[in-house]
């Protein structure tokens, strides 16, 4: 009982913090459209072309900046004020959006332009660990950070729930300009609330640090944190194996199940609906000495359950399945950035985030083997397949790491320095 007073305590604390406000209701807009974006782009791009290769193709494009940016925009973070790249990476994703609008409803949109806008708005979405969920944790403080992250996360789910059925909603009533017009003002409120942040800077350390080596101590420390190291590998395992399956949604829904664009929204949300319900149990309930076990038994959750999405004949039971896999993924996705955060020294956070972000970048990858096998074999039988290479790889992980059997993990202000 005393656990969860503390966790409504340490809530109630943060939400009185104008700043903490601010940064949760940017994550709100900027999640929404990322998720409407995502579900837009694949049925858009599977009714041009029919290709489940070509619709995890695009999918590559908007994630790959991950791997290809993420640790620079980690480096880079810990130079400048958080709250300025913020507001300019908004702003260039503002202008993106307002140029396709103007292409789609002059039916001058060409799948060249879908392609580079959506790799330019993935290029924006590497400063969400790094910068917006670091500047997070970094103002609520290290004992407070884990419920401040993963209320993040939770309202971030809402916009997974939304999103997909909001996109399914305006493809089959208006088209892809809508959705355009809807990034223009979502990304609008996103730079207004970000404006009005008022963040008193962290001290840093004074010492100049060459750019490259600062990276490289990322990756030194990412190597010899054993918390950091298997979130990091199951985050690549679960970006490969398991959220690939995401870009597929749209193709079975219209495939297999011979479903509208309201449907296919609808059964895409399902995963949102369900993880939001378990990370608003997380945010009050969950303690640093179960971290690990929540972040393992998150992963092998959604994975099983995307082999029984992969099986099942019937739209009910897919909605039910994918709202299971999200329970679990509440798991995963929550604990990804609290173990990160709390687990990592001050001075080397954003660059750890942005290891972070890189091996999100691991599920562009993902997508490309799962739009091959799907034109090989079929949408669902290579998203089953795929997600049963992911409960192996995990399952060797965990015997190989011991960190991952561990239920939970020691805050850094805890471990004592070698």
């Amino acid at each position: 009982m005393s656990g969860v007073l503390h966790g409504v305590s340490n809530l109630t604390q943060l939400v009185a913090i104008r700043d903490i406000r601010n940064l949760w209701i940017t994550g709100v807009f900027t999640g929404a459209n990322r998720w409407t974006e995502v579900l837009v782009i694949g049925i858009y791009t599977y009714k041009q072309t029919g290709s489940p290769f070509i619709v995890a193709l695009i999918a590559f494009l908007n994630t790959v900046p991950g791997a290809l940016f993420g640790v620079l925009i980690g480096a880079i973070a810990e130079r400048f004020q958080k709250r300025t790249l913020l507001l300019l990476g908004y702003s260039f994703s503002l202008m993106v959006m307002v140029v396709l609008f103007y292409l789609a409803l002059s039916d001058k949109l060409m799948l060249w332009h879908l392609a580079l806008g959506t790799f330019l708005s993935g290029s924006v979405g590497t400063m969400e660990y790094p910068i917006r969920r670091t500047l997070l944790g970094e103002i609520s403080g290290l004992k407070r950070a884990s419920t401040a992250l993963t209320f993040d996360v939770a309202s971030g789910k809402i916009t997974m729930f939304i999103g997909p059925l909001l996109g399914g909603i305006l493809m089959h009533n208006f088209g892809i300009y809508s959705f355009y017009l809807l990034a223009i003002g979502l990304l609008g409120f996103a730079l207004l609330f970000v404006s009005q942040l008022q963040i008193t800077p962290m001290a840093v350390q004074t010492q100049t640090v060459h750019f490259l080596r600062s990276m490289r101590d990322g990756l030194t420390h990412a190597k010899n944190n054993k918390p950091i190291l298997s979130v990091l590998l199951l985050t690549i395992i679960l970006n490969f194996f398991g959220y690939s399956f995401i870009s597929m949604i749209p193709v079975i829904g219209a495939s297999k199940l011979e479903l509208g664009p309201v449907s296919v929204g609808l059964l895409s949300s399902m995963m949102g609906a369900g993880a939001l319900i378990n990370l608003s149990l997380l945010t009050i309930f969950t303690n640093s000495k179960y971290f690990m076990r929540f972040f393992l038994g998150g992963t092998l959750a959604l994975l099983v359950a995307i082999i029984l999405f992969s099986i099942s004949p019937w739209y009910s039971m897919a909605l039910i399945v994918l709202f299971a896999g999200g329970l679990g993924e509440a798991g995963f996705s929550s604990m990804q950035a609290t173990i990160t955060f709390t687990a990592t020294a001050p001075e080397i956070r954003s660059r750890v985030m942005g290891l972070v972000v890189v091996c999100i970048g691991f599920g562009p990858l993902g997508m490309l083997h799962t739009g091959l096998m799907a034109n090989w074999l079929g949408a669902d039988v290579a998203i089953g397949i795929i997600a049963l290479e992911g409960i192996v790889a995990t399952l060797m992980c965990t015997w190989l790491l011991p960190a991952l059997r561990q239920p939970g993990i020691e805050v850094y202000d805890a471990v004592q320095e070698k």
